[in-house]
């Protein structure tokens, strides 16, 4: 009964880590900025399930550890172009969202320490990096 208690949990908390990620992702727009940039809007329903099926395919690989058995530097360009695709579509959702901040200070009525605040989000930002890679 404890293992399938776990189980359950494990599993519960995984779907809600993914939804998440999946949410954060759509809201920030990854999927609407690729649509636009290659104007393609018309094939977004496609762009909507390869997005799914690649979720779905990354958990199924890293929960039962399926090995790979291509040379290295196969993996390894193939890997990066996948990377590196995933990468530069949030980055380009990212630049466009990022004028959220003059608005929230706008809006705020911030006028003075804004520098401050950026300054400590950045520095808090790589403090927590660095934590997370030590220990």
């Amino acid at each position: 009964m404890k293992t399938l208690v776990l189980i359950f949990i494990g599993l519960a908390s995984g779907f809600t880590v993914a939804s998440a990620l999946f949410a954060l992702i759509v809201t920030v727009g990854v999927l609407n900025r690729l649509a636009r940039v290659t104007h393609s809007a018309k094939s977004m329903g496609w762009y909507e399930s390869c997005f799914a099926l690649g979720g779905i395919i990354g958990n199924v690989v890293y929960l039962y550890q399926i090995p790979f058995n291509v040379s290295g530097l196969f993996r390894i360009g193939f890997m990066g172009l996948f990377f590196g695709i995933y990468i530069g579509c949030f980055i380009g959702a990212l630049a466009e969202v990022v004028n959220v901040f003059p608005i929230m200070f706008h809006r705020l009525r911030l006028r003075q320490g804004l520098k401050a605040l950026i300054w400590s989000v950045a520095l808090g930002k790589a403090a927590g990096g660095i934590l997370h890679l030590i220990y």
